[in-house]
């Protein structure tokens, strides 16, 4: 393995170096240190390869956050979300935290930390505003809930 790893400069180095990256993700072993080190500083270069490409497979920007295609999204994550999933994935594109979303929403942020935690149900005044604030369809909502 090459451990001197200080670029990527093309889309075949880039595929060498994530394959060296997963197999050494899935070996499941102990890695050495030398391995470790190797993987951390090509995980850095993968990010900003990804980056500089644009091949982000979550994109966060604010204009694809307002999209309202949850089958694209669906398949950015592999699964079909639920609405708090759903909500959480919208935050990490918009980047906001709950405090920011309940800000937003012009809510307590006790009240959405406990939405976002199953440990309250999502009344109508959270459900008008992630569809205002976050552009999550309003029939999808409505099918969810």
């Amino acid at each position: 393995m090459e451990n001197n790893i200080s670029h990527i400069n093309s889309q075949s180095e880039f595929e060498k170096v994530v394959a060296r990256v997963s197999k050494l993700i899935d070996n499941g072993e102990k890695l050495s240190d030398e391995e470790i080190a190797y993987a951390k500083k090509a995980m850095q270069l993968i990010a900003d390869y990804e980056s500089k490409n644009n091949l982000l497979l979550i994109p966060r920007s604010e204009q694809l956050a307002k999209e309202n295609d949850t089958a694209k999204i669906a398949e950015v994550l592999g699964f079909e979300p639920d609405l708090i999933e759903l909500v959480e994935f919208k935050m990490y594109q918009l980047k906001w935290n709950q405090n920011k979303l309940a800000e937003e929403l012009k809510m307590p942020a006790s009240k959405v930390s406990q939405i976002l935690n199953n440990k309250r149900e999502p009344d109508v005044a959270f459900l008008k505003g992630i569809h205002e604030k976050l552009g999550i369809d309003g029939n999808y909502i409505l099918n969810v809930i």
